[in-house]
């Protein structure tokens, strides 16, 4: 499943509002972290469900649609609450992009196709 994080204790409040993916367990009170940090624990309640997964999940091999010479990874997704969609950050190389993507404004790799 997949939703956003509203829980603001949960490593010092950097996954508040990122896109996250997650297994209810137990009672169904408590969710299981799965991505983008595996085997956390936070109540339920602290997730908002989103109806459909992002497009991009993290991990993923994406090239920016405007600068097709930069090969990065999906490293971080945050809901935009205005436009209710998913906003996506890359990594290349290793670096942190300070550019915020929306999923019209990214293109796939698939491993197989990347030389």
């Amino acid at each position: 499943m997949w939703g956003i994080c509203f829980d603001i204790s949960v490593l010092g409040g950097t996954l508040c509002q990122n896109v996250v993916e997650y297994e209810i367990i137990n009672d169904g009170g408590t969710a299981l972290l799965i991505n983008p940090v595996r085997d956390i624990e936070i109540p339920v309640e602290k997730i908002r469900v989103l109806s459909k997964p992002p497009e991009f999940v993290y991990g993923d091999l994406a090239v920016p649609v405007v600068h097709p010479e930069l090969v990065g990874k999906i490293d971080k997704i945050i809901w935009h609450f205005k436009k209710e969609t998913c906003s996506y950050y890359i990594s290349v190389n290793g670096r942190k992009k300070k550019t915020r993507y929306y999923a019209d404004d990214l293109r796939k790799i698939e491993m197989g196709n990347f030389v």
